[in-house]
């Protein structure tokens, strides 16, 4: 990702530098993905076991995903501590410290000196081999996934190895690498990303899909008592049965990203409310929305970027539409990049906006659509209306009795 520009898009999506990189030359390509469903239309909560942040309806719940290869200023780590969830992503403190497990070890102990209580993942990635781990150094290349065609190894972005779910010392490696990380207490669970890169068809391993779930399955069975496992799992039309839900067998949630496409939006709702109503976690990542990137990228400071994009019609409609699912282990990020370097004047910190920490109450009702396109849901002190198709969202604040302000 640039650190100079803005480039989010407000729809939940990011590049191959961060977390979630699944690039364009995948999203369009038809998966293998057979596994069984969950049943959706389930009402009783099935958690893993997994030790979940604490929640309450008093604010939004936020979360955020956040690299810097150096060290975090100590503003910083404050303002990661007051978020309930801390992906600490890929190059995490590999300048600073090393290695990417020291510096998110390091950082981790930080955020818990002042906030014990968040939870921070540690991030792997399920396909992609990227450098600056310690455990790289008993990584061997022969692991990596072959492409008989090229005779040459398999690579992401003709960058980067892939992995090879079907190679059992590999699978040993990269469970291991996860289980050396959450032995840590500051540690208390993993991030897998790039999940639905495992089962694409034009990948050179068939059936590969099954391989990697294999690998997660195993994963979880080993994880330690308590320790969450997250993964950047569901997606709305895609070609699989389930939108990936059936992922939600070994983990404890989901991130949610690139579902900000008028074709997503109602399916995505429909996907987060079936995995809240199973007790998973929601980690929705958001950016703004009818923004004048040029414009955000001339401001020069970051004061001024926040309160540039904590403006009503920027947040109005991401916020308003998660808010619309919201139930309990519900997370939003809402943010401009995930670098905390300060050259890129990045937007991460959702405590800077009114809008997510004011007041928000229990809530009155589910949401109701009220037309083909419209939808509402009302809060003890907030209502939200939210147009899916002009993806327009209006937050209006009711005071202590009710009354809309």
């Amino acid at each position: 990702m640039d650190d100079k520009s803005y480039s989010d898009n407000g729809n939940g999506s990011s590049d191959e530098e961060s977390v979630g990189d699944d690039g364009d030359e995948e999203q369009s390509v038809e998966s293998t993905d057979d596994g069984g469903d969950l049943d959706i239309d389930k009402d009783e909560a099935d958690p893993l076991g997994g030790s979940y942040p604490e929640w309450s309806w008093d604010h939004v719940r936020t979360w955020v995903a956040i690299r810097r290869a150096d060290k975090y200023s100590d503003d910083q780590i404050r303002a990661l501590a007051a978020q309930d969830i801390v992906m600490l992503e890929k190059t995490n403190g590999s300048q600073a410290y090393g290695s990417v497990e020291k510096g998110t070890l390091e950082a981790a102990k930080r955020i818990k000196a002042v906030n014990p209580k968040v939870k921070i993942l540690f991030y792997l990635n399920s396909m992609v081999h990227y450098g600056g781990y310690l455990a790289n150094k008993n990584f061997k290349n022969e692991w990596a996934m072959y492409n008989p065609k090229q005779k040459a190894p398999y690579k992401w972005r003709k960058k980067f190895l892939s992995y090879d779910h079907t190679n059992l010392d590999f699978r040993e490696w990269w469970i291991q690498r996860g289980l050396d990380m959450v032995v840590h207490e500051e540690i208390d669970g993993i991030f897998i990303d790039g999940i639905v890169k495992s089962d694409k068809r034009f990948l050179p391993v068939k059936n590969h899909g099954k391989a990697y779930v294999a690998t997660a399955n195993e994963l979880r069975e080993r994880l330690p008592a308590g320790k969450l496992l997250i993964g950047n799992a569901l997606r709305a039309h895609t070609s699989t049965r389930d939108s990936y839900l059936s992922h939600l067998k070994y983990l404890d949630g989901s991130y949610l990203e690139g579902w900000a496409h008028q074709k997503n939006l109602a399916p995505t709702l429909d996907l987060m409310s079936a995995a809240l109503k199973q007790g998973r976690i929601i980690m929705l990542t958001a950016g703004p929305h009818h923004l004048d990137e040029r414009k955000y990228n001339n401001l020069k400071s970051l004061d001024s970027r926040y309160n540039y994009v904590g403006k009503a019609e920027h947040i109005g409609f991401p916020l308003s539409y998660f808010l619309l699912i919201a139930e309990p282990h519900a997370h939003i990020s809402y943010r401009v990049g995930v670098h905390a370097i300060p050259r890129a004047k990045c937007v991460f910190d959702n405590t800077r906006f009114e809008a997510i920490t004011r007041k928000l109450g229990k809530p009155i009702s589910s949401y109701v659509k009220e037309g083909e396109y419209k939808f509402s849901r009302e809060f003890e002190y907030l209502k939200v209306q939210v147009n899916i198709k002009t993806m327009e969202g209006v937050l209006t604040v009711k005071d202590d009795r009710g009354e809309e302000l």
